[in-house]
């Protein structure tokens, strides 16, 4: 599969593009393997502040522009040892459609590396902030994984760590290492209606924290 074809509806000179399907090699080989303040959310309801949780006592990264979903999220870099599992804590809470690991989703994303807050990819490039449309298991398994149980209007913060992410083959060295954990800042824009209908099997995956 060309890296032009991988992200449907995605323009090739986009990030994510690059992301997904040109700098992340494994995304596409896990795919293979498997089968070949306060703002509106997307849906029109009030965006809800959902409460910070942090998982087994990990302070993780802060997030500028956290709770407006208006404005790029911008992620600091992680302190002390990375997470070796899973991480998730809701920024916003959700209103909407919930997608599931398998669903087909349409996304605004921002990228960083834990070990120094570098942007890698974001949907936010350039200002314009416009979503991109993807099954998620075409991704990376801690990236679907993640996403999982988020309902639309929200904005998730998702920490992968290597084995979750691109394992021991990397991203794009030197950006992206075999040992990098990735911290991911995600808004929920829409879940493909097949799947809020129940044809798109996906909810009994897993629950994106651990």
């Amino acid at each position: 599969m060309s890296a032009s074809r991988c992200l449907p509806g995605a323009p090739t000179a986009r990030a994510v593009t690059r992301t997904v399907c040109g700098l992340l090699p494994a995304v596409l080989l896990a795919a293979a393997l498997a089968g070949c303040g306060a703002s509106t959310a997307p849906d029109g309801t009030a965006a809800a502040p959902a409460t910070l949780v942090t998982a087994a006592g990990t302070a993780l990264p802060d997030v500028r522009n956290a709770t407006d979903l208006t404005r790029a999220p911008v992620s600091s870099a992680g302190q002390g040892t990375a997470p070796t599992g899973l991480v998730t804590r809701d920024l916003v809470a959700g209103q909407g459609a919930q997608a599931g690991v398998s669903s087909t989703v349409s996304i605004r994303y921002s990228g960083v590396l834990w070990r120094n807050g570098k942007e890698f990819d974001s949907t936010w490039t350039g200002g314009d902030g416009q979503p991109v449309s993807f099954p998620l298991a075409q991704t990376i398994p801690g990236f679907g994984r993640g996403i999982s149980g988020m309902k639309v209007g929200g904005r998730r913060q998702i920490v992968i760590p290597p084995d979750l992410g691109y394992g021991p083959s990397g991203g794009q060295p030197p950006t992206i290492l075999a040992d990098d954990t990735l911290v991911f800042v995600v808004d929920l824009v829409a879940v493909e209606a097949t799947d809020r209908l129940g044809a798109t099997p996906g909810a009994g995956g897993a629950s994106g924290e651990q």
